[in-house]
Parts: structure tokens; sequence; C-alpha cells
């Protein structure tokens, strides 16, 4: 079962942050799940694959000076996670049912957490639950699709020599696909043909508008190249003349296009990267990623 939760938390003092924050985020999504389950925890530190869960790099309103992020005490902010696994989640949500709630840190800065919402209401959009079952049944067959990566995003690639690994920051929708498919066929119970639906997205989809821009992410010992921003793309068929496997590629797409809210797209999504959702109709959440 897909879940999207927020969860808000605020220092109890004035702090200072780096602006990058995807890797603490990761952190005190971990130590949250260790209250709830250590053994869990552990498992999902340790996968090296597919992993469970996102983790969005924390959203607020604060004042930077000198590449530094300053947050006044009590300020309202937000780290969003989602969980493509309901047992995972249920050893995650008890903790918000203690009184009192944990404190957890970001970086060297200690915030309180005070509520989990996972409704969309709350949330100006980004709270969901839904299920495998119901992604499929209300999938369309929109061959017009825009779509927002709200962290930066980026693919890993080997170099032509095949050994080192680079950072890719380029909007590609096979790419993409790739990616949500990926997620798709590791959590879900009815899988989806890989290939088959990468050749129809490489022969049938394309570009038709880009607004984006690329931005570096700063992790201390490492620093990631990635885009944030939006894109338009169309699947060019006939829907009136096109066969029922045509139809049924399409189906597919717009699932997995949905589908990236919950997963999230590219590498590093555990780290703050590749937040993601298609556009149209949902609202924007209040605050910017402090990324």
């Amino acid at each position: 079962m897909p879940i999207s939760a927020v969860i808000h938390l605020s220092p109890p003092e004035d702090v200072v942050l780096r602006p990058t924050m995807g890797h603490h985020a990761h952190a005190v999504f971990l130590s949250l799940l260790r209250i709830g389950n250590p053994k869990m925890a552990e498992q999902a530190h340790a996968t090296s694959a597919q992993k469970p869960f996102t983790v969005s790099p924390l959203i607020t309103r604060g004042t930077r000076h000198r590449n530094q992020l300053h947050l006044q005490a009590k300020t309202d902010c937000k780290l969003r996670f989602t969980f493509l696994s309901d047992a995972l989640f249920a050893h995650f949500a008890p903790v918000f049912f203690t009184d009192p709630l944990p404190s957890v840190r970001l970086g060297q800065a200690t915030f309180q957490i005070n509520r989990l919402i996972t409704t969309r209401s709350e949330t100006e959009g980004w709270g969901s639950t839904t299920t495998y079952e119901e992604l499929i049944e209300t999938a369309g067959r929109e061959t017009r699709m825009q779509v927002r990566f709200c962290s930066p995003t980026a693919f890993r690639a080997l170099t032509p020599r095949g050994q080192d690994r680079r950072d890719e920051p380029a909007i590609d929708l096979v790419r993409f696909y790739q990616s949500w498919v990926n997620k798709w066929n590791t959590f879900a119970p009815t899988q989806i043909d890989k290939e088959k639906l990468l050749n129809f997205v490489e022969n049938h989809a394309g570009l038709t508008a880009i607004d984006s821009k690329n931005r570096v992410l700063d992790f201390g010992r490492h620093k990631i190249a990635g885009f944030v921003g939006s894109c338009a793309y169309r699947f060019f068929i006939d829907k009136q003349v096109a066969d029922t496997d045509t139809l049924e590629m399409l189906r597919w797409a717009n699932l997995l296009t949905d589908f990236a809210f919950y997963c999230g797209t590219g590498y590093k999504t555990t780290m703050g990267m590749g937040q993601t959702r298609r556009e149209g109709g949902i609202g924007v959440i209040g605050g910017q990623p402090q990324v």
C-alpha cells in the first residue's frame, strides 16, 4: 500500500542549518522507525537495491545567509516520507501515538515532532493513502501529461568505459519510466512488462515543454548535480485506431506517472532527491524544500 505522510516538526530554539538536509532527513526517518522496530530500521537501511521508502528535504520558510538556513524558534517545518509497503508504515506510525512525541536531530539542531498527517486536505495535497489495486483501477489513458520535480532529480550511469559512475541531471522520459517501473515491479503485486513499456515510451513519447533548472547539492564529502522544475510530454498515438496492446501500454504509462508521487524519480530518493508529482488539480505544498 503506497502511503505519503507529512510530519510537522519545529525547533524549540533558533537554529542554523546547512542548506542540504536530505541525508539528515534520512537519519530522522530511520531514528523514528528504530523506535517502532529496530530490526526493520536496520533492514531498511541495509537494503541496497530498491528501498521501500522516500524522504523529502526539509520543507520550511527560513532565511538564507552565507549559504546557511536560519530558522526561528517554533518555525513550522515539514518532512515528507513515503512508504511503498504498508508493513513498513505499520512499524513507523505507532511512534506518533506516544506522549510526549519524540524529538529528533537534523544535523546539529534538535526538532520537536508535533504531528503526523496522511490526508491530502491537511497537507496541501502531499499526504495521501492508496492501494496498488486502486492505482490500477483508476489509471487513465491520457496522452498528454505534465510532471513536476520538486527536489533535485538525477540518474546514475556508467561512464563510456564502464568504470566510474556519473550524475546525469537530464530530462529523459525513458529514464523516468525506467525508474518508476523498477519500483513498481519491486513492490506492487501486479507486474508490468518493463522491456515492452520502455520500448513503448521510446517509440511513442516526446517532450512538448520543459521548464527546469540545474541545482547542485552539497552533501559534504561529495556534490550531486540534479534538476528541478517541470516538463510536459505527449504520447503520439491515435486512440481511435490504436490496438488493444497499445492502449494497455498507455494505461500503464498513466499509472506509473501517478505512482511517481509515491516512489520518486531517479536515485537518492531516500536522501531528499527526486520528489515528484503529476500536475493537474493538486495543490502546492506551503514553503519551499530547503535542499
